[in-house]
């Protein structure tokens, strides 16, 4: 088990680039992927994770006007690092009662449900707290609210 204390792959993502990468599957067909919020601690998100269900997952209650979002990511740069990272703002909410504090954003497969697949972690660079009527947004490639969803591989 690793907890996770900065964004990274969790374990789904990584046995996916891998297998990819060293031509022992071909890569899941092009799909779109999706961003939810968490309220984990820092220090708590187990990388181990594979789908949202986990128990360190903690994802908002749609209960609170929370939807995940879709995140629309570029290709992956031809750089080293390469990097991947969301071509349009994201929004969530507005907040239809207080959802707690976030803490991550976390990358999967599914639109809704606890079967999605879990891709990757990206720790916010200050914890949000919204109030009722609040949304939070991440701005194209840069990230906004102190989420910064960008990714290296």
């Amino acid at each position: 088990m690793t907890l996770l204390s900065t964004g990274q792959l969790f374990q789904y993502a990584e046995q996916q680039a891998l297998n990819a990468v060293f031509l022992k599957t071909q890569s899941p067909a092009t799909a779109a992927t999706y961003m939810a919020l968490s309220t984990t601690a820092v220090g708590s998100l187990q990388s181990t994770e594979t789908t949202m269900a986990g128990a360190t997952i903690n994802e908002y209650a749609t209960a609170s006007g929370y939807a995940r979002q879709n995140y629309g990511p570029v290709s992956a740069t031809a750089a080293s690092p390469s990097l991947i990272y969301n071509t349009s703002q994201l929004t969530w909410g507005p907040f239809t009662s207080a959802p707690g504090t976030c803490t991550w954003g976390i990358c999967c497969t599914l639109a809704s449900g606890t079967s999605a697949n879990t891709i990757a972690a990206y720790l916010l660079a200050s914890a949000r707290t919204p109030a009722i009527g609040d949304s939070l947004q991440a701005a194209a490639g840069t990230g906004a609210a102190g989420v910064g969803f960008l990714a290296q591989v």
